[in-house]
């Protein structure tokens, strides 16, 4: 059996532009708007260019960008024009600057701009002797977006374009950790975990890091801040929220909280029918195969009470997440002490592969698990329904993400929606927008620059 972790990678070698299927949130590869001329002096030349700003993506060429003189409000031909670029932004050849003249109709063209893998934005000024000058914008298209259930996407800023997407609005490059809008908040880090809510429930949500000495600490993102976790094991690896994985040892705070963890699922919130609890429950596999079930933060472990029961998960069994195992090909629901209102035991069968247990973004209180069936369908599992649903506008064979989230030959689709990003090469971890959101993001990437 097979199953997907926190992130999902696709092919390689995709196209190096991220098109969205809806052209409302479409993002051209070069974009172009009204031309902004430079206030004319009062003698002389004028210069302009053919739009205020231009944009390709990252390491990819800036075609088309023309640059005019005007002579008293006519074409000025045979203007010798320097252009200067700035923020890494090049010419054939690696040159920063070059020389064009205009020809009879006062234009010349600026020739291809080359964008640099950071992606930063960058400026092109045209200078003449004798003219006033003239700048326009430079900028990548986003090598990165959030995709969001129910439909919308968003265009990521102030992270590198190399980044790799880890969880929410998270990504991960040269050792920093980088959010959306913000820019990098934390370096150093050489491992992440899962993005999961604060057990303390005041809407901050946690993300385990490892420090490039082996070091533990968590990032809040509430605070914006990481504090180190004294006392757990050097080289301890992040699982999720403030937990850790040290060996076949579990530490939360830098405390030993559970023993003879051989497999772990994903952190969620337990639900007792009437809503959260406050609970967050892991599920693990133990050395021994025993399926078992860790609690924050109370800090408590009980092997699964249907283990060893008719209809319980057998020993080996996959920890899915919360109170959810696998074995085979069926999905197994279980309870902390035998009383479970959505009932345990088998829910389906038929299950080849799972996401994230995310909340269902059309039904607040609900969760949903994309699954991918034997048989290849899409299909969702609906918690409290206990049932495996098929659904349509999804590829066979698609890698499940979370929520109604899939991902197949690059594209991410939407179950019973279809196509809402193409042209993807790595996905993250899906979470809710919130606390007490049923709105799921994940982030996504498009391109791996190789300039």
């Amino acid at each position: 059996m097979t199953h997907s972790s926190t992130g999902v990678s696709a092919a390689p070698n995709p196209s190096r532009r991220t098109v969205l299927a809806a052209a409302a949130w479409s993002l051209p590869v070069v974009a172009a708007t009204t031309a902004a001329p430079a206030a004319a002096a009062a003698s002389g030349t004028t210069l302009s260019f053919s739009a205020s700003s231009y944009q390709a993506a990252a390491c990819a060429s800036i075609t088309g960008a023309t640059v005019r003189a005007q002579a008293k409000g006519a074409a000025a031909a045979g203007v010798a024009v320097t252009l200067q670029l700035t923020a890494g932004y090049t010419f054939a050849g690696g040159a920063t600057s070059t020389v064009v003249t205009t020809g009879s109709d006062g234009t010349a063209a600026c020739g291809d701009i080359t964008v640099p893998a950071s992606g930063a934005a960058g400026t092109v000024t045209a200078t003449a002797a004798g003219s006033t000058s003239a700048t326009a914008a430079l900028s990548a298209t986003p090598a990165h977006l959030l995709v969001f259930s129910p439909r919308g996407t968003t265009a990521v800023t102030s992270v590198p374009a190399a980044a790799a997407p880890v969880a929410g609005e998270f990504f991960l490059a040269d050792q920093t950790l980088y959010r959306h809008g913000v820019g990098a908040v934390q370096g150093d880090v050489v491992a992440v975990g899962a993005l999961a809510e604060a057990p303390r429930k005041d809407g901050a949500f946690l993300l385990p890091l490892r420090f490039v000495d082996g070091s533990a600490a968590v990032f809040d993102t509430s605070s914006g801040t990481a504090t180190r976790v004294p006392a757990t094991p050097a080289g301890a690896v992040p699982l999720a929220a403030d937990l850790f994985l040290s060996g076949t040892t579990l530490y939360r705070g830098g405390m030993a909280v559970a023993s003879d963890v051989a497999a772990c699922g994903q952190l969620v919130e337990h639900e007792q029918g009437s809503g959260p609890t406050g609970l967050f429950e892991l599920p693990f596999r133990a050395t021994d195969g025993t399926p078992r079930l860790y609690r924050s933060p109370s800090d408590e472990v009980r092997t699964a009470y249907e283990f060893g029961r008719p209809g319980g998960p057998p020993a080996g069994s996959v920890p899915v997440a919360g109170d959810l195992f696998a074995s085979g090909d069926a999905l197994y629901r279980v309870s902390w002490d035998g009383a479970n209102p959505y009932g345990t035991g088998v829910i389906d069968s038929g299950i080849q592969a799972w996401g994230a247990l995310s909340p269902n973004p059309y039904f607040s209180g609900q969760r949903l698990l994309p699954v991918r069936t034997t048989g290849g369908d899409a299909a969702l599992l609906s918690v409290s329904a206990g049932r495996v649903r098929t659904v349509s506008q999804v590829p066979s064979g698609a890698t499940p993400i979370g929520a109604d989230l899939f991902l197949s030959d690059h594209t991410v689709y939407q179950a019973d929606v279809g196509a809402v990003a193409t042209d993807i090469r790595q996905v993250g971890q899906a979470v809710p927008t919130a606390g007490d959101s049923s709105r799921v993001v994940v982030p996504v990437s498009a391109v791996t620059p190789q300039c």
